[in-house]
């Protein structure tokens, strides 16, 4: 009896060393729909949170001083208007595991800001939105929480692809093949009243 006892510890002791010492470490990002994110128990939002904090947040190379931006130039129709508008937009990136901070700038390269944080689903990290919604979850309700309530909502024939810029999130779904889909990327970016 006392055999088989010690063996139980032994076997106990081994698989919560085993756990403890090679368990999965996730992080762990909460999206605030407009806002920005935490990561783990650091904030990063947009607007406030600079490159050089979010690296460190990050634990990243500092890229704050490199020469890496990205000059982009757009093209559209206004669509109060109908008349083609374009514009050029300044950007660096700050780029962790599935998640992009996208700092921008319409006119100065010097005054680039956090406008967009995309995340893409990733093993090693728990996403989820203050909204209740999680990444990898199936067949989500989106417009029960994010109804579209102007006319800078938009939500593709497919329900692949959700940007809902009055609140500031947007969703993109991959279709699985029981066509189910899966919550695979969420954003935080700016709002559009």
């Amino acid at each position: 009896m006392t055999m088989t006892f010690r063996k139980y510890i032994i076997l106990t002791v081994l698989l919560f060393s085993f756990i403890g010492g090679f368990g999965q470490r996730f992080d762990f990002v909460k999206v605030i729909a407009g806002k920005g994110i935490v990561f783990n128990n650091d904030s990063i939002l947009l607007y406030k949170t600079s490159i050089k904090k979010t690296c460190e947040i990050f634990k990243v190379k500092d890229i704050s001083d490199s020469e890496d931006i990205i000059m982009s130039e757009w093209d559209g129709y206004d669509p109060e208007t109908l008349e083609m508008t374009g514009g050029t937009e300044w950007i660096k990136e700050v780029k962790f595991k599935n998640i992009v901070c996208e700092f921008s700038s319409d006119s100065d390269v010097k005054k680039l800001e956090l406008r967009w944080i995309r995340i893409r689903a990733d093993k090693t990290m728990k996403i989820y939105t203050d909204s209740g919604f999680e990444m990898g979850e199936i067949n989500p309700d989106i417009l029960e929480l994010f109804p579209k309530v102007s006319k800078h909502d938009f939500v593709s024939s497919d329900l692949k692809t959700y940007n809902l810029y009055t609140y500031g999130v947007s969703f993109g779904l991959d279709r699985l093949e029981n066509n189910d889909l899966r919550l695979i990327e969420i954003s935080t970016h700016y709002k559009i009243k």
